[in-house]
């Protein structure tokens, strides 16, 4: 097993958060907003005017398009939500990913924040590989508010985060995050496992070979793996509850944070033979999340 230090105070000054202006990306906006106010962060706010072909005969003028965008951010930014924080606001060309990427070292950026519930411009495409792209690519952590996600929170401050391991480095590295804003706000946190059921995962054992363990030693097992990632120097108000569940991993997830504020969990970086993005854990449980969700990779961590 891996070894697990006490984790280190999350600290986010700069937050990001791209938005097409729409209803969708409004409720991303909201959340954004309360993190920004809860850790005095400053604001920058993205649109990204993406090259995609359009199927009309008549081309749109694109300085008619980046007027329109210019006018509809200083509308946005003009709302009595914004006159108390700093921000920046930032008009962009190219591909979503490739502008989120590049923005986040340039403004020092500690968090992404996106809205994927709409069906024309940026939450159309965040629905797709490109939203992939930016969980696994981005370097820093990304909290992506999906179609199913409502605002839950209370005064600004999350109540349940529920925060979900394999045990691999990926989740290793996103535990901090979970911990970290469960002790800010001082809410339940919930450690999850999913399993494969054993008769599924494991063959049948040979002569001399080690035991197939059953579904009740597999849950023993897997609960005390999660109670050792919570290090004893640890500032939670609430003890943390363990669950392991069995079944498939993204609805599992899914349902067990069905009265969760937040999911947190870790990504994996795509590797030269990723060819279909998409079909992640990660993507599935943000595309039908009911909160949001906080992937974190391993780069993330300090």
């Amino acid at each position: 097993m891996l070894e697990v230090i006490a984790p280190t105070r999350i600290k986010l000054q700069n937050i990001l958060i791209a938005t097409d202006f729409s209803a969708s990306a409004q409720l991303a906006l909201s959340y954004a907003l309360n993190l920004v106010h809860h850790y005095a962060a400053g604001l920058y706010v993205v649109n990204v005017l993406s090259h995609v072909p359009f199927a009309e005969a008549v081309q749109p003028d694109p300085w008619q398009i980046r007027l329109s965008a210019k006018q509809k951010m200083t509308d946005l930014t003009g709302l009595e939500s914004f006159q108390s924080i700093r921000h920046t606001e930032l008009i962009e060309e190219g591909e979503v990913a490739e502008v989120l990427s590049k923005l986040v070292p340039k403004y020092d950026i500690d968090l992404i924040v996106i809205g994927t519930g709409g069906r024309k411009g940026l939450p159309r495409l965040l629905l797709g590989s490109v939203a992939e792209d930016i969980f696994r690519n981005a370097e820093c952590p990304v909290l992506t508010v999906g179609p199913h996600a409502t605002h839950r929170e209370i005064d600004g401050h999350l109540q349940h985060i529920v925060y979900a391991s394999d045990f691999g480095p990926g989740s290793i590295h996103a535990l901090p995050y979970a911990v970290s804003l469960a002790e800010e706000n001082r809410c339940r946190l919930t450690m999850l496992h999913v399993a494969p059921e054993p008769s599924e995962a494991l063959p049948e054992p040979e002569p001399g070979s080690l035991p197939v363990f059953d579904r009740e030693e597999v849950a023993a097992y897997a609960e005390e793996e999660l109670r050792d990632l919570i290090p004893a120097a640890n500032q939670l108000w609430h003890a943390p509850e363990y669950v392991v569940q069995f079944g498939p991993t993204a609805e599992t997830i899914v349902k067990v944070a069905e009265t969760a504020d937040m999911i947190v969990l870790g990504v994996k970086r795509p590797t030269p033979l990723t060819k279909h993005l998409g079909a992640g854990v990660a993507y599935q449980v943000a595309c039908k999340a009911p909160c949001p969700v906080l992937s974190v990779g391993v780069q993330h961590h300090d």
